[in-house]
């Protein structure tokens, strides 16, 4: 591995590091959300899709856009460093669907770590919104660094080793 690459995920590891860590002090600390953890308390959670985004964005108006702007646009805008950080730092990653599959996964759990501890609420609108956000870092990772190639396959246009001989397929048949 380059030395490049090598200084590229150490300094991705660190960033994820530590804005993992402020992003899981306010999902379960800030905000005075840790005067509410109590467990053994009500599971709370919304099932419903698009309830809570429409809720918010009922309420919204010019006397009141502080609580829609950081719930909706917070939720997409904070999660969209996860969409360049995990491609860089982990191979897998690389191709969407295991992307946003892994990512999704580890919201459904922090989301159900909330609910349960009463420290937010466990809502699906939460995995929807931090979708984006980390989708809309996705396509800034891959406009950056372009599409991904396969593993494998000759990039270099080089003929394969038989053809490279002067062989046809007919006459390797003979």
């Amino acid at each position: 591995m380059k030395a490049r690459n090598i200084a590229a995920k150490l300094l991705a590891a660190l960033v994820l590091l530590g804005y993992g860590s402020l992003l899981l002090y306010w999902m379960f600390w800030g905000f005075g959300r840790s005067s509410h953890i109590a467990l053994g308390g009500d599971f709370r959670y919304n099932l419903e899709p698009f309830e809570t985004i429409r809720l918010f964005t009922r309420s919204a108006g010019w006397n009141n856009l502080r609580a829609p702007l950081i719930n909706l646009a917070g939720n997409v805008a904070l999660f969209v460093p996860f969409g360049v950080l995990f491609p860089v730092l982990f191979r897998r990653c690389r191709r969407y669907p295991v992307f946003i599959l892994r990512f999704l996964a580890l919201i459904l759990l922090l989301e159900l770590v909330q609910g349960i501890s009463g420290a937010g609420v466990a809502d699906v609108d939460d995995l929807i919104l931090n979708g984006a956000g980390a989708t809309i870092g996705y396509i800034g990772y891959r406009l950056a660094v372009g599409p991904e190639k396969k593993r494998g396959g000759r990039r270099d246009g080089r003929k394969s080793s038989a053809a490279g001989r002067g062989r046809t397929a007919q006459e390797r048949r003979q």
